[in-house]
């Protein structure tokens, strides 16, 4: 009886985006037809004033000119979002070093803690090394270009200049 439910739920799921896929592909067949009528439109009216071919220069012009613009605003983006993944990154470092620097010079332990621990009890020192050396492992994966993601320098991009 669950298997048929989890069936019906994969089912519809399944039915519910592929309706989605066949809306967007409406929704973006429309957007490219307003899109071709309104360059047509745009050239029929520049045509009036500066000829068919000064019509279709012009609005050529102006669609490259937007596409520069919107190229710029994208690669000034891009390279924000990777100045704060770099300085959330060099954050988590930081933090897990100070952690880590934390936990390994802890006090000393009192006698009874030591006691307990030469009888054969767990002491809170071993508690406290796997809790540095899990740091340091977070360490490890965050600083750039030593594991995890990083690719060397902090920023830098995959299209970045070497």
């Amino acid at each position: 009886m669950a298997l048929e439910g989890f069936k019906a739920v994969i089912a519809g799921a399944l039915h519910d985006r592929a309706t989605a896929a066949g809306v967007a592909v409406l929704a973006m067949f429309l957007f490219l037809t307003a899109w071709i009528l309104g360059v047509l439109a745009a050239v029929l009216y520049l045509s009036t004033h500066l000829g068919t071919i000064g019509a279709l220069l012009a609005l050529a012009a102006g669609l490259v000119v937007l596409g520069v613009l919107v190229l710029w605003i994208t690669a000034a983006r891009n390279r924000r979002s990777a100045e704060l993944r770099a300085t959330t990154r060099a954050l988590w470092a930081a933090t897990a070093v100070n952690a880590a620097s934390a936990i390994l010079r802890g006090e000393p332990h009192p006698p009874q803690v030591e006691t307990a621990h030469a009888t054969g009890g767990t002491g809170h020192r071993s508690a406290f090394l796997i809790a540095g050396g899990l740091a340091l492992i977070l360490l490890a994966l965050l600083v750039p270009g030593h594991g995890g993601k990083g690719t060397g320098a902090p920023g830098a991009g995959p299209d970045d200049a070497a």
